[in-house]
């Protein structure tokens, strides 16, 4: 992870200063760095969530029942979950807004940021579908899910069951297997989809200020006068 910022960091010192403004205002190295960053955290995170939930259910498991001490305990730990989806999202989102930026900025000839861009978007859908399915499978409605705080009440309303709980706990659990997943291949497509951007990026940026010093070149020459 450290190898990958460096690296992107040092190809695309040079490019900071014109690449101009990008998503939520850093400038494109900036934002690069920032999008790398939080997927691996969110990473990290989506394997917490995940051990700790199967902590739970082991102890429910052995315990037989889902006592009230116990499930209090777990909220924290499934609100957390519900939160780690939508901000995975909005960093997909994110990166879609920089994908677009370096597009409008620079152009696309070959195509290839608009296929980056297109496998962005299939992993937001191949995540809302495989989440569905495993609300579906837990007989949790997908509706009951649709945003964060549909999300968050969905889940203080099966606390009134121990059925609920359940439910609720092993959709948790499973889904936080299938984030860590998604977050490590989106992971692997940010990682080759920004070093590309960045090689794109540093190469338009060198052919503009060549450009520019065989103008600045240009207009210092003397002329000769014609007559």
């Amino acid at each position: 992870m450290k190898k990958t910022v460096i690296t992107l960091c040092i190809s695309l010192g040079s490019v900071g200063a014109t690449a101009g403004t990008f998503t939520g205002g850093a400038t494109f190295p900036e934002q690069i760095v920032q999008e790398i960053t939080a997927v691996q955290q969110y990473s990290q995170e989506a394997m917490q969530l995940q051990q700790q939930l199967m902590m739970v259910q082991n102890q429910v498991r052995n315990l037989q029942s889902f006592p009230d001490q116990l499930w209090q305990s777990t909220l924290p730990t499934l609100n957390t979950l519900v939160s780690l989806v939508g901000n995975a999202q909005g960093l997909n989102y994110a990166t879609q807004n920089t994908v677009a930026d370096v597009q409008q900025q620079y152009g696309d000839p070959t195509q290839a940021l608009s296929e980056y861009q297109g496998s962005l978007q299939k992993w937001t859908e191949n995540t809302d579908s495989q989440i569905a399915a495993t609300l579906q499978q837990y007989g949790l409605s997908q509706q009951d899910f649709g945003t964060t705080q549909a999300s968050l009440a969905a889940i203080q309303a099966a606390s009134q069951s121990a059925p609920g709980r359940m439910q609720v706990l092993q959709a948790g659990n499973q889904i936080s297997g299938l984030m860590i997943n998604q977050l490590q291949s989106l992971q692997q497509d940010m990682n080759a989809g920004n070093q590309m951007m960045a090689n794109y990026v540093a190469g338009q940026t060198h052919a503009q200020d060549a450009q520019t010093q065989g103008l600045l070149k240009m207009l210092n020459t003397p002329t000769t006068p014609l007559y």
